[in-house]
């Protein structure tokens, strides 16, 4: 079976019993970093030793094959990311649609992720909202989308990297207008854990001179 296992955002407490029991059980493990994996399972003392295997966006399409053929000799097999919940804004749909093809079973051990942890924080109405993931990094193809959403009523979830985020908040403005409530959620778990909830214009005035580090996500209005 595949498993889809969702792992801390930054506070390692954060990983459930359900996760724990199938990382102690699984006999390889896709991870979006080996390195990271390998040190996530260490510091969660996972005595099991699965089987670390490279799987991320270059090369996922030419690692289904020899995941399929793992599945197909019974094997258990997880899927990691570096944080969170995979294939939310991470690879792996590719593999999933593969195995609901084939008939191999698929499931999912719910837990972290930064997307709704943001929302939630947010103060921002949550009751319809959308995720846009990474924007992209041109500012012609980031402004389309942010104008393509306009008309979305409701939430809207960004990730976004702390050295363009000052620039994310200068569109906003301008696409949006400058009173739209924006929130700005840095560090999440972690002991710098930053939450900023309010007008862009606001957001914009507080943040455009300061060092802005860590892992970030924007929701929006």
């Amino acid at each position: 079976m595949l498993y889809i296992i969702a792992t801390p955002i930054g506070n390692l407490k954060d990983i459930t019993l359900r996760a724990l029991e199938t990382l102690e059980n699984v006999e390889y493990l896709l991870c979006e970093d080996t390195r990271n994996t390998g040190l996530m399972l260490a510091n969660l003392a996972i005595n099991n030793k699965p089987k670390l295997i490279s799987f991320y966006d270059e090369v996922e399409e030419q690692k289904i094959p020899e995941v399929i053929k793992l599945l197909g000799e019974s094997k258990d097999v997880g899927l990691v990311t570096d944080a969170g919940t995979p294939l939310i804004s991470d690879p792996g749909y590719r593999l999933i649609k593969k195995c609901h093809k084939l008939g191999y079973k698929v499931t999912s051990i719910p837990g972290a992720c930064a997307a709704v942890n943001a929302l939630v924080l947010s103060g921002i109405a949550s009751g319809r909202f959308s995720f846009l993931g990474f924007l992209p990094k041109k500012p012609g193809e980031r402004r389309k989308i942010l104008e393509k959403y306009k008309v979305f009523d409701g939430a809207k979830i960004v990730y976004e990297s702390p050295f363009r985020l000052v620039k994310l908040i200068e569109e906003l403005k301008i696409v949006y207008g400058g009173d739209i409530e924006v929130s700005v959620c840095r560090e999440m778990t972690k002991k710098f854990e930053e939450i900023m909830t309010r007008k862009a214009n606001e957001i914009f005035d507080q943040i455009k001179s300061k060092n802005i580090k860590g892992e970030i996500v924007v929701i929006f209005e």
